[in-house]
């Protein structure tokens, strides 16, 4: 359970900066607070990129 936490935490910080890089962390936060994922939450704002996706994998 602790691994997972850790892991959900530093996805949403590389998503934050994400975010931060097209001035949308209002947005971000907003999806963020309606129970979605970073991943999901970056997606409904067309934020992601495939070099985006890479920052996320293990």
């Amino acid at each position: 359970m602790f691994n997972i936490n850790n892991k959900y935490k530093q996805q949403d910080i590389i998503a934050m900066k994400i975010a931060q890089r097209y001035g949308l962390t209002s947005e971000y936060k907003a999806a963020r607070s309606h129970g979605l994922s970073p991943i999901e939450a970056l997606e409904d704002w067309d934020m992601m990129t495939p070099e985006d996706y890479k920052l996320f994998e293990e």
